[in-house]
């Protein structure tokens, strides 16, 4: 692995082959990085969370998988809890100024654009989309394949193979065009968009709803996903009006 000038590289730092620290990072200890990742100047990764309730001295960790790319000003934050961890997957991008808050959980082939923050605890699935300066709250999830939209306020879930945007932020309708690069068919992609459907559009309770998603389209890996992650949110959903 290279390392440029003016960085600082921590104790118990963990760094994978061919991986490049542009001029001025900063990595604290225990703070794992893969293979092959580029690191901009003034990145930081591994620094003590911000959360209040973090204890001086405590040892939590900073995971960041293979094949990233962190932007200049990028900020990757360890976990509160001793023993905890902020994790970020494989062939990831963070666009400059873009925060993980603490014990978040990104997937792969995530994109976080110009300055997005997520709080802590969020969890962020594989090939979801994130537009600049979108603020994601604590506890929050992002499904797979979603895409938030630039400057959204996202206070509630979104879901799985979802678009999402405003002030708060509301799915809006499902991402086609993600779906159809995820390589799923046409059929599948009609099933996803009949599914938003009953699930925010008719005069249903969401229990209601769920059932009916359930029995009109039936046994789907997709649709499972998305009514998995409606079963586990903790924050709510962020509903279309």
């Amino acid at each position: 692995w290279v390392v440029e000038s003016c960085c600082s590289v921590g104790e118990r730092v963990g760094v994978g082959a061919r991986t490049c620290f542009k001029s001025h990072v900063v990595v604290d200890e225990y703070t794992t990085i893969g293979e092959d990742c580029v690191v901009y100047p003034f990145v930081s990764l591994g620094i003590d969370s911000q959360d209040q309730k973090h204890i001086k001295d405590s040892v939590s960790y900073t995971r960041i998988g293979d094949r990233n790319t962190l932007r200049e000003f990028v900020s990757v934050h360890s976990g509160t809890e001793a023993d905890s961890a902020t994790e970020i997957g494989n062939d990831c991008v963070l666009l400059t100024q873009a925060h993980v808050g603490h014990n978040c959980r990104v997937g792969n082939h995530v994109v976080m654009s110009h300055s997005v923050a997520l709080a802590g605890h969020c969890v962020v699935g594989d090939y979801a989309n994130i537009g600049g300066l979108a603020a994601v709250h604590q506890f929050c999830q992002i499904g797979s394949v979603a895409m938030v939209a630039g400057m959204a306020r996202v206070v509630q879930d979104v879901l799985p193979y979802t678009m999402a945007g405003g002030f708060p932020a509301q799915m809006r309708v499902v991402n086609k065009i993600g779906l159809e690069r995820a390589g799923l068919s046409e059929q599948k992609i009609k099933d996803m968009r009949k599914a938003f459907r009953i699930l925010f559009f008719r005069d249903l309770r969401l229990e209601e709803a769920v059932a009916e998603v359930r029995e009109e389209i039936g046994d789907s890996d997709e649709i499972n996903v998305m009514l998995d992650a409606i079963a586990s949110s903790q924050r709510g959903l962020a509903r279309p009006d």
